[in-house]
This record gives C-alpha cells, sequence and structure tokens, in this order.
C-alpha cells in the first residue's frame, strides 16, 4: 500500500494533480479517501466501464465531490434514466455535430473580432481577453442571450462556484440567485414571444410530464456554465501546453490541417473536465477492493486519460499521436453533449491564435481553484512577432 494523500480540494492538487495521478495509476487504482468521504478509480478502463454503468454508478446524488452544484438546479447530468433521456432529448438536436458545423463561420468571425479588440502590449492576458470571452459569445448565441449580457453572466457562473473547503460560500449563493432571477426573467419572454434558440426550446417542449421551474433554472445554468467553462478551459489549458511545448507548437503552427488530432491531444494532456462523481447502487470489488453500496465513487478523468497502459508516454504532449478515444468529455449516457461545439471552438481559436502569434512565450499562469473543473483565470504571456490575421486560413468545418 502506497503513502497517497490525495485530496482534489487542496491547493497543491489543483495547481499539479499529476504526481498524484501517476501514483494512483500505480498503486491504488481503488483509492480511498476516509476523511472526505470518497472512492477514486483512475485506469482507463475502470472508469470507462464505471462511467457507462449508470445503473451501478448513479449520477442522481449529483456528479461534483462537493455540494456546488446544488446551487445550479437538477438537470440531465445529475439525472438517471428514464428522465435523463428526456431532458436531454430538448437540446440535443442543437448540439449534435451537422448542426455545430454550420456555426463555424459565425465561431470564426466572433473570434477574429476577439483578436482585432486585444491590445498587444507586452504582457497579454489570453485568458481573461481571448479564452474565456469566446465560449460566452458563442453561448450566449445559442441560449439567444444578449451578448452585453455575457461578461456578467460569465462573473456570476464563477462565483457560484465558489467554496470554502467543499461547502458554497454567501458570494457563491448570491450569485446563484442572481442567475436563477436572469434566466427566470428570460424564459417568462420566452413564453410570450417564442424564439427559435435553446430557451425557446426549454419552454415549447413537448413532454408528457413538463419541466418543472426548477429543472428550467437547472437546465439553464448548465448550458450556460458548460457552454463556457469546458471550452473556455480546453482554449486556455491548450494555450499553456503550446507555450511550454515550443517545439509541439511549432509542429502544429506549421500543420494547422492537424488541428483536429491537436486538440484531442491537447484534451487528453489536460483535461478541462478532471473528475465525475458517481453513488453505487451495490457493492462493487475491483482490484481486490470492495466498494460498498451507497459509496461516493470519483472517475478521475484526468488520471485515466494519462493511464500508461494506454498511451505511451502519458505525461508527454505529443500532438502527432495516432487517434485513440479519451475521456475528456466522459462517456456512456452522461458523454458531454456540448463536445462537438467544445471542438470546434477549440479548433477555431487555436488555429486563430497561432496564425497570429506563432512564437508567444509564457509568463505566467494563475489556475482557478476548483475540484472538479481545471480551468485558468488568467495566462499572461508575451506575443512575440506577430502576424496580420488576415493570412489565417479561412473558416473551419466541424
Amino acid at each position: 500500500m502506497s503513502n497517497l494523500d490525495y485530496d482534489p480540494f487542496s491547493a497543491d492538487a489543483q495547481q499539479d494533480p499529476y504526481p498524484a495521478y501517476e501514483q494512483m495509476l500505480a498503486d491504488e487504482p481503488v483509492y480511498h479517501n476516509a476523511e472526505r468521504g470518497f472512492w477514486a478509480l483512475s485506469r482507463f478502463e475502470d472508469v470507462d466501464e464505471a462511467a457507462r454503468d449508470w445503473r451501478l454508478f448513479s449520477s442522481a446524488a449529483g456528479v461534483r465531490v462537493d455540494d456546488l452544484l446544488a446551487l445550479a438546479g437538477p438537470s440531465f447530468i445529475t439525472m438517471d434514466p428514464p428522465r435523463h433521456g428526456v431532458l436531454r432529448a430538448i437540446v440535443r438536436k442543437d448540439l449534435q455535430p451537422r448542426t455545430v458545423a454550420r456555426l463555424g463561420p459565425v465561431i470564426e468571425d466572433k473570434a477574429r473580432q476577439i483578436l482585432a479588440q486585444i491590445c498587444w502590449d507586452d504582457e497579454v492576458d489570453l485568458a481573461g481577453q481571448f479564452a474565456k470571452k469566446l465560449p460566452v459569445m458563442v453561448i450566449c448565441e445559442l441560449m439567444g442571450l444578449p451578448h452585453q449580457d455575457g461578461p456578467t453572466l460569465k462573473a456570476w457562473a464563477d462565483d457560484m462556484l465558489q467554496s470554502a473547503d467543499g461547502a458554497s460560500t454567501s458570494a457563491a449563493v448570491a450569485a446563484s440567485d442572481s442567475l436563477r432571477a436572469y434566466f427566470s426573467e428570460q424564459l417568462e419572454q420566452r413564453r410570450s414571444h417564442p424564439s427559435d434558440d435553446l430557451l425557446g426550446r426549454l419552454v415549447s417542449a413537448d413532454l408528457p410530464e413538463p419541466l418543472t421551474p426548477e429543472e428550467e433554472i437547472g437546465m439553464c445554468n448548465l448550458l450556460f456554465e458548460a457552454g463556457n467553462s469546458t471550452t473556455t478551459s480546453l482554449i486556455g489549458n491548450g494555450l499553456l501546453a503550446l507555450g511550454t511545448n515550443p517545439q509541439q507548437r511549432s509542429w502544429l503552427a506549421a500543420r494547422p490541417d492537424a488541428m483536429p488530432q491537436a486538440v484531442d491531444e491537447l484534451l487528453r494532456y489536460d483535461s478541462p473536465v478532471q473528475n465525475q462523481v458517481r453513488v453505487t447502487t451495490a457493492p462493487v470489488e475491483l482490484h481486490g477492493t470492495v466498494i460498498p453500496a451507497g459509496a461516493t465513487v470519483m472517475l478521475v478523468l484526468g488520471a485515466a486519460n494519462r493511464d500508461p497502459r494506454v498511451w505511451t508516454d502519458p505525461d508527454e504532449l505529443r500532438l502527432d499521436r495516432e487517434e485513440q478515444r479519451n475521456l475528456a468529455f466522459g462517456t456512456g449516457i452522461h458523454h458531454c453533449i456540448g463536445a462537438p461545439l467544445a471542438r470546434l471552438e477549440g479548433r477555431i481559436a487555436l488555429r486563430l491564435l497561432l496564425a497570429v502569434m506563432p512564437d508567444f512565450e509564457v509568463i505566467r499562469a494563475e489556475r482557478f481553484p476548483d475540484v472538479t473543473l481545471r480551468m485558468l483565470r488568467q495566462l499572461y504571456v508575451r506575443p512575440g512577432p506577430r502576424r496580420n490575421l488576415s493570412t489565417a486560413h479561412g473558416p473551419e468545418a466541424a
């Protein structure tokens, strides 16, 4: 037995969880943190199977190891079938790959607008000035929300994740109240004036059991938060990884057509969502250890995506790796419904950034403190020699 002490609430684990993951993968594939009251699975095969088995590993009690999602309200990510499928189907068509592909020119245009407005000083915060802005603009477009409301909504959504040792802060509760009031007003507008957007789909959904007011708010919070935070993390983490691996960055800058495989490798290397939680409905025996029924089990996606049983040299960034499925967006019935959109936004954003500043230098990075999301609060870089954005390749297809 190792002396592993993995605590996702600690600052060290949130800054760099990978040394703990390496030890977990090697020595404790079924890890138990008795103080925090959770078990953890880290190996790819175990995480993959558990994520697919919703009957044995239930999401109904929540999918985070803290209680912050309670503020957001119920949505399909915190439900098992059949209700899960009913709510997910409301927005599935809008987020399927074929539909998302049509958004390529829109995303490209918005990304170019943001880049054109950046003041290219000696130091540029690419997290605050780019990675956070683009996904918010895109999800506001899809939800039918005024673009000028985006920064305020983003600030509230981030504040709602504020916690003190796993418990929501007063600032998180206040942000939740603000989002609830805002989305309630937007939904009422759709009831009076039907609209062809995601919120319009929510209020007009013809269901045998209509959405409750709490489910409507939960769905709004899910769509906005998932629509911006995961993609923000992908872009920010991707830029940090490229900035600290200059040979890989140069390889990609010279091969923009390789962006799809590069984005998948960046997702594997530093996954936006590091873990998901399930609760066992019966005892589970794995690797000689029995996890009891009713146990909180963390599926450590970030560790599974660096399992040496699946990838050679998993701690190295290799943008030319052969295609291999990773778990950055989960799997099974809870596979991230917005994955096609996040991938498309990530490809466009990174392609344009590299076209403008292929030789940027990372100065410092600051992480957003969270037990689940691996997101950057700041990413300051020196842009280096800059190129004209008009020479960047045109709109990308999904």
